[in-house]
């Protein structure tokens, strides 16, 4: 009897427990992809004093490469789907890419954060860290 008590306890327990960890879970994911666009906006300022422009990217492996500058571009802050629940981008913003800023660069940016899993959940900043969705 004292058996079959301890198990509906273990039971309740976990009925109640499961659905505040998984809550956990994906607050802890959104507070990660916060934090990444943090980095793009501090990386982006270090571009901006050498290059003049932003640098604009839809591929996460470029945001790697060319914004953090990793030899790896597959690792790093913004990796894989395997290993990331958001999808990264770097969009110019409404001045795009005039005057000396050409190619990948622009004259101002957004860097956008989208939730994999719920594509209701959008983080973006930009070269004024202005904050949207945090």
């Amino acid at each position: 009897m004292e058996l079959v008590v301890t198990l509906a306890i273990l039971g309740i327990l976990a009925a109640i427990g499961t659905p505040v960890l998984l809550g956990n879970i994906r607050a802890a994911k959104n507070v990660d992809a916060q934090n990444t666009l943090k980095s793009i906006y501090l990386m982006q300022k270090n571009y901006f004093a050498e290059n003049n422009c932003y640098y604009a990217s839809t591929s996460r492996n470029n945001i790697n490469q060319f914004l953090f500058a990793s030899t790896t571009p597959a690792e790093g802050p913004i990796t894989d789907a395997s290993k990331n629940d958001f999808d990264y981008s770097i969009i110019p913003g409404p001045l795009g890419a005039t005057g000396s800023c050409t190619g990948s660069n622009s004259n101002d940016y957004v860097a956008i954060a989208m939730s994999r899993s719920d594509n209701k959940i959008i983080y973006k900043i930009n070269q004024q860290n202005i904050k949207t969705g945090f």
